[in-house]
């Protein structure tokens, strides 16, 4: 093993990062080959790349912001109806369904942590009546699709190293929600290393390295280097829905967007929402220096949240909900050429082993993470479309273990949307609300189906009733 050492100590030193090795002595042979490893699949050339991102957060580029236009919604009441130019295009998303050109992509590499559930946030049971998972939610949603248009569309499931098994075995133990088991392909994102303030790699044990997810943005690399891209284009595959495991609401395969995103000829497309409070904390989508771009709400000026145009509603409002379609080939170009999306840098409290091998937990930020940002794909896209959705209808993230975006405040929003629905279809509302994702999708899907009204609105409503 003394050659072993020699050969890490020079390369570590290359970098300046002999530190790495400060607990070697102590290790047992076990975790000296486990800290070889990992220092063998490091990627140091990143080093430079994590020093530009801590720069540019230390001193933000100039932005050169004006307002995008977005295809906003037709009527924005509820109901709600989408912006005309995406309900005529949506006969394209239909028939890209049925012949099976729509591929899901669902980003679920976080944990339960902040709900205070021990498990991938996919596993948290979040319906109010039944305790269906998030998972199973959009497995139904895919199954609805599948019903509706024939073919359902093939899964891709990017998961982290740290829930990759137990996301997996999950989706076993409930044989796949009714799913086929080869129609969904599960894959792990990048990791990325942390810097302290003075550029040291940042040790979580005597033996390993700090890893965190690379972020939604890491889902360019994974794909290509897990070898979901081929396996897409394999299957026929040329529009990708992708959307985030936390929002309850969001449709899996909406036509009107599919089908605004494929008449548009779009690299790229993405829903946002209308943004009425100035100091709502969500990025917007925005020309920067004429590019399309998502721009952190962090970044604004004051002034600039203020911002009112014509007819007084605020000029910055298109609030992005990480929600988007691509083009296969558009992320195969992008694989092709070696493009990784910007690395950005954020300043946070993380754990260390300190010089004596003790564990520290900071008391403040101590330490610099990196991750990408899927909507970074923006600037680099030839075309880009953008549809404005009702925020109750398709936006309902759980994100908090209390407040609005906490399980209650979410099954709370939740029930007041469908109840909604049921006011106008029956002229009821029962004190509590759930609709099977496999039955309906929306509120004027629902008063579409003019189901009966229920045999007893005094009681909590599961709907349809036969599956009672």
């Amino acid at each position: 093993m003394a050659d072993d050492l020699k050969r890490l100590d020079d390369l570590l030193a290359k970098y300046g990062q002999q530190h790495v090795l400060a607990h070697w002595g102590k290790l047992n042979a076990a975790q000296q080959r486990a800290l070889k490893e990992q220092i063998g699949l490091a990627d140091f050339s990143r080093l430079d790349e994590m020093h530009r991102a801590i720069a540019e957060l230390k001193n933000p580029p100039r932005r050169d912001i004006t307002p995008a236009p977005v295809v906003e919604l037709d009527i924005p009441n509820f109901p709600y109806a989408p912006g005309r130019e995406a309900a005529a295009a949506a006969k394209v998303g239909e028939d890209a369904l049925l012949a099976g050109e729509v591929a899901c992509l669902l980003v679920a590499g976080g944990q339960g942590t902040r709900l205070g559930f021990d498990g991938p946030k996919g596993c948290y049971p979040v319906m109010p009546l039944s305790g269906m998972t998030l998972f199973e939610v959009f497995a139904r949603k895919l199954l609805r699709v599948g019903k509706v248009y024939g073919k359902t569309p093939p899964l891709y499931v990017m998961v982290s190293r740290q829930n990759e098994q137990a996301t997996r075995a999950f989706f076993e133990k409930n044989k796949f929600f009714g799913l086929k088991d080869a129609d969904v392909s599960f894959f792990a994102q990048g990791e990325m290393p942390a810097l302290d303030t003075d550029g040291k790699l940042i040790l979580e044990a005597p033996d390993r390295l700090f890893l965190g997810p690379d972020g939604h943005g890491g889902v360019l690399s994974a794909l290509h280097k897990t070898g979901m891209l081929a396996n897409m284009r394999k299957r026929g595959v040329a529009h990708i829905s992708y959307f985030q495991v936390d929002n309850l609401q969001v449709p899996v395969a909406d036509t009107a967007f599919l089908g605004l995103h494929i008449t548009r000829r779009a690299d790229v497309s993405l829903k946002v929402v209308r943004k009425t409070d100035p100091a709502e904390r969500v990025g917007i989508f925005c020309l920067d220096h004429g590019k399309p771009s998502v721009v952190e709400y962090t970044e604004f000026s004051d002034e600039q949240s203020r911002q009112r145009a014509a007819g007084g509603r605020l000029a910055f409002w298109a609030g992005s909900i990480a929600v988007h379609a691509f083009s296969l080939a558009f992320l195969e170009s992008l694989a092709g050429r070696g493009a990784d999306l910007p690395l950005h840098a954020a300043f946070k409290k993380v754990p260390f082993i300190d010089a004596t091998g003790r564990l520290v937990e900071p008391a403040s930020p101590n330490a610099y993470k990196f991750e990408r940002f899927v909507f970074d794909t923006l600037p680099l896209a030839k075309t880009v479309a953008a549809l404005e959705v009702a925020r109750d209808e398709q936006f309902l993230p759980l994100k908090n273990p209390d407040g609005p975006f906490g399980p209650e405040g979410v099954r709370n929003s939740y029930q007041r949307y469908w109840r909604a629905a049921a006011k106008l279809a029956w002229r009821l509302d029962p004190p509590a609300i759930e609709v099977d994702p496999l039955w309906c999708e929306n509120a004027r899907e629902f008063i579409a189906l003019d189901p009966p009204p229920p045999r007893d609105a005094s009681k909590p409503l599961r709907l349809p009733e036969s599956n009672k």
